[in-house]
């Protein structure tokens, strides 16, 4: 636990699959995503073991409270396209509105120690993460209809 007691940031594991499918499929989880389907497990676990554990430049980081209970995850996808990270953030439901999403996001950039920009796209009705995003030095480089993007760049010159 941090001294902040916001929680332990830690790298995920396999076995962190089914509780980030679980916060993945909540309804507001999925209304704030660009995939609002629910999934299926079996469906999610191939895909995780893919994305993670298969030695793609793929990165995601867990938010444990202080029972070790995961409520919270951020991934760093990397594309090739857009030569950055994508990333994606969660925090389980009923942990909303107490600035985890945003400790979430701070540390997991420090732990990561990002050497490329990342991007992050934000449905313009989702104001609680575009704040989080801007909280965190991430500025808007792009808008349309619906998203506001994103970018965080850190990187050396």
């Amino acid at each position: 636990m941090n001294k902040n007691n916001r929680g332990n940031i830690r790298r995920v594991r396999k076995e962190d699959s089914k509780r980030i499918w679980e916060i993945r499929n909540s309804p507001i989880v999925r209304q704030n995503s660009n995939n609002p389907q629910k999934i299926s497990l079996a469906n999610h676990n191939k895909w995780f073991e893919e994305k993670y554990f298969s030695g793609k430049n793929n990165h995601c980081f867990i938010l444990e409270d202080k029972n070790k209970r995961l409520i919270g995850y951020g991934r760093f996808d990397f594309s090739e396209n857009d030569n950055a990270f994508i990333i994606s953030i969660a925090i389980e439901p009923g942990c909303h509105g107490k600035g985890l999403g945003s400790y979430l996001l701070a540390e997991s950039i420090k732990k990561f120690q990002i050497k490329r920009d990342v991007l992050a796209e934000v449905k313009k009705n989702n104001l609680p993460s575009l704040k989080l995003f801007q909280k965190n030095n991430f500025s808007i480089c792009n808008e349309d209809e619906n998203n506001y993007y994103l970018r965080y760049s850190n990187l050396i010159i």
